[in-house]
């Protein structure tokens, strides 16, 4: 557990570091071809018969595969936007406090959706024994839509404090901004809660058909990481 810890911490220094150093279009790609190979290994895997006897990712309802097909398709077309699409020139903002308070909103938005979120997903023995699954279903719809809404919200939070400059360091927010959220693995935070969705074999929740919902958090992440990155002077 300490080596998986030390490996994780690793790698969010090097991609936050990536984007202080300059490396911000190569990141970016990276980042969401991630997403995008994820989804897409979740799509073979859900066209696979299921089955809660396999050893390597067991699967314990079946759920159709094609909408974890197009926010594959969605995702790579947004890393080709990303190459394709000329830098945009943004209106210069000179660094203030209200930038690091969106900064800070970004943060706390982040957090509140996934544990508020969580009340949802994950009810009580008692209150998942009192009432049926069409409810709890219900329920989990419920939880995924304040996700995806508190993600979005929190991506133009995020945005907006991107926006402060100086003008020796243009960049100056963009770098800090988008090395922050790399760090903190935000942009992974739509797949850990469609595994949470997939496979929760010790709470007998699973709602595979709601986990390429939260998954398409994704989009979002994506979007505020282009077009940052695409109004950035130096990266």
């Amino acid at each position: 557990m300490i080596i998986r810890i030390f490996i994780a911490g690793f790698a969010s220094f090097v991609a936050g570091l990536s984007y202080l150093t300059g490396l911000g279009r190569l990141m970016t790609a990276l980042l969401i071809g991630f997403s995008a190979f994820s989804s897409f290994f979740l799509g073979v895997l859900f066209m696979l018969p299921a089955n809660e006897d396999r050893l390597w990712f067991p699967i314990y309802a079946k759920a159709p595969a094609w909408p974890f097909f197009v926010l594959a398709i969605l995702l790579l077309a947004m890393i080709l936007s990303l190459f394709l699409i000329k830098p945009q020139k943004s209106a210069l903002e000179q660094v203030s406090n209200s930038h690091f308070k969106y900064m800070l909103g970004g943060l706390g938005g982040f957090l509140t959706s996934l544990f508020l979120s969580s009340i949802y997903w994950f009810p009580s023995d008692a209150k998942r024994l009192s009432v049926d699954e069409s409810s709890l279903a219900t329920q989990v719809l419920l939880g995924t839509g304040l996700f995806f809404i508190g993600i979005s919200v929190s991506c133009f939070l995020f945005y907006k404090a991107s926006k402060g400059t100086s003008e020796r360091h243009p960049d100056l927010m963009r770098r800090f901004v988008l090395g922050l959220f790399t760090f903190c693995q935000f942009d992974k935070m739509p797949l850990l809660v469609a595994y949470l969705l997939v496979n929760s074999p010790d709470t007998k929740i699973i709602f595979p058909g709601v986990a390429a919902f939260a998954l398409s958090a994704s989009l979002p992440v994506a979007l505020f990481l282009v077009k940052t990155t695409l109004e950035s002077r130096e990266m």
